[in-house]
């Protein structure tokens, strides 16, 4: 092992600036909390405060970034000796402990995804031929989306975060797909194809980003995605934070709450509230509001992008 961690396994996820941030890192430890929960689960932030106090590992980070990027130094901040991060605007909606056994052949460093061998159709995150100096070690493309990363404690993964923080440094001097600034996917996956990590199928363990054609209710637990091959069963939504602050995810971590506090779900008040979905409803003027935030954003950028 490279460095001192203080268990086996464990889950981690990051929140740093805004209190928002630290808001939703809480829901998700209590969707896990609800909904698996065998292991540890740590924080890695740039304070401590009342939403890190319930996480059972706090892992302070210097200097954060306050974007993506700080999941670039994962490694660096280890909490276990097997690690499953999680991004903070996730639920989780099943029991992902058993993610474990999925990941125990994995290599050092994996994702759920898949990997391109044709280099020539220039899918997954960057064109092959556009890599310089990592060219010649690349024999396939991973595709994922960076949700959940899986890390062990061992000199290769450290090896791919250090290419993936070189390559973030120089990212236009590499031929990234969809990002045109630094994103931690891109990188990430440069470092696992370097080192030859490879990303394993979800194809049981799916893992969505929200959309209009998902269906959920995490007191049972159930969610499901709609593909063209009917409704598809999941265990962890990726909201993303423009999903984090509609009616929907709000509703349903009310429901978490109300469980955790161990309520009654079968008297008149949740048959009310959550059954008849009268407090989704209600909750549907932060739909508007956050619309409108959206709409008022986009706007100042277009219009600042005129003046250049």
């Amino acid at each position: 092992m490279l460095k001192e961690t203080r268990a086996k396994r464990g889950f981690v996820t990051i929140a740093t600036g805004k209190d928002h941030y630290y808001r939703i890192a809480r829901n998700l430890l209590s969707s896990y909390r609800l909904n698996a929960g065998k292991y540890p689960f740590a924080v890695i932030c740039d304070r401590e405060n009342k939403y890190t106090a319930a996480f059972d590992e706090v892992v302070l980070l210097k200097d954060p970034s306050y974007s993506y990027l700080d999941k670039l130094r994962l490694f660096d901040c280890l909490p276990f000796d097997e690690t499953i991060f999680i991004d903070a605007d996730c639920l989780v909606y099943g029991d992902i402990d058993r993610w474990w056994d999925l990941f125990e052949q994995a290599d050092d460093c994996s994702v759920f995804g898949c990997a391109y061998e044709d280099l020539s159709t220039n899918k997954g995150w960057f064109q092959t031929d556009g890599m310089g100096k990592y060219r010649d070690r690349i024999h396939y493309v991973p595709s994922f989306s960076g949700g959940v990363y899986y890390l062990r404690n061992t000199e290769k993964c450290r090896q791919v975060f250090e290419i993936a923080k070189e390559s973030a440094a120089n990212y236009h001097d590499y031929s990234f797909a969809l990002f045109k600034n630094p994103a931690d996917e891109p990188v990430i996956a440069l470092g696992m194809a370097v080192m030859n990590c490879r990303p394993i199928s979800c194809d049981d363990v799916a893992i969505y980003t929200y959309k209009r054609f998902t269906r959920a209710d995490i007191a049972v637990p159930q969610a499901e995605w709609n593909t063209k091959h009917g409704w598809k069963p999941v265990i962890l939504i990726h909201w993303g934070n423009f999903g984090t602050m509609k009616a929907f995810y709000l509703s349903e971590v009310a429901k978490v709450r109300w469980k955790l506090q161990g309520k009654s779900t079968t008297g008149l008040l949740w048959m009310i509230l959550f059954r008849g979905k009268l407090l989704y409803f209600i909750l549907h003027v932060c739909d508007l509001v956050t619309l409108w935030k959206r709409v008022k954003r986009r706007i100042r950028n277009r219009l600042k992008n005129r003046r250049r």
